[in-house]
């Protein structure tokens, strides 16, 4: 619950932050919300068998323009599902560790050629994500159960993201697509060199 109420206020504390230049910018700032789906895994130190968790990831988006500069700052707040699964025909046995976070990307957004209806576009930067809920669920011959391992998991995970993307222009709105990979630098376990890697293919709509 702890967790939790962190990552409303932080939420809060961004929109309440970036709302009052919103109004003054005149166009360069703009919001919208993205979504999309997650092909996540869990990078092991000393175990390399597990298979990625397909999930979905979703949330609000904010640009902000420079005049007369070909970059920009792309930020926004996403629920994202990741995690990892694991599988033994040997013994019956199927494993999903579900993790939810609030992600928080602050990414650099380069411009790959001239202003048009069709803008491409490189992305990259940090980002920090708050743990929402984490679960390992298991199922064995025929029987399933569900474990909460949030006391196992740090509650703040760091890394780099990186990505293309592009923007299409249909008036009002701004159409982009986008993917994105997230690389992290931080333990999900403390001590066992488990750190998230996330692919998300996205899309959604500014205005």
């Amino acid at each position: 619950m702890k967790k939790i109420t962190l990552s409303v206020i932080l939420a809060g504390l961004f929109l309440f932050s970036v709302a009052p230049g919103a109004t003054q910018a005149q166009g360069l700032v703009n919001f919208g919300i993205k979504g999309g789906v997650n092909i996540a895994n869990i990078s092991f130190d000393d175990f390399d068998d597990n298979d990625p968790r397909t999930g979905f990831t979703i949330g609000a988006a904010l640009n902000i323009g420079f005049p007369m500069l070909p970059v920009g700052l792309e930020t926004g707040l996403y629920y994202s599902q990741q995690g990892t699964t694991l599988k033994s025909t040997l013994l019956d046995l199927e494993g999903t560790t579900k993790l939810d976070y609030l992600k928080i990307p602050v990414l650099a957004k380069v411009m790959l050629g001239p202003p048009g209806p069709l803008s491409p576009y490189f992305v990259a930067g940090p980002y920090a994500a708050f743990i929402l809920n984490a679960e390992q669920e298991t199922t064995t011959n025929g029987l399933s159960g569900t474990v909460d391992i949030s006391d196992e998991v740090e509650s703040v995970d760091f890394g780099l993201t990186m990505g293309v993307g592009a923007d299409f222009k249909l008036m009002p709105a701004t159409m982009s697509v986008q993917i994105r990979y997230s690389y992290g630098l931080t333990d999900i376990f403390e001590e066992t060199g488990s750190k998230n890697r996330v692919l998300s293919i996205l899309a959604g709509f500014s205005f």
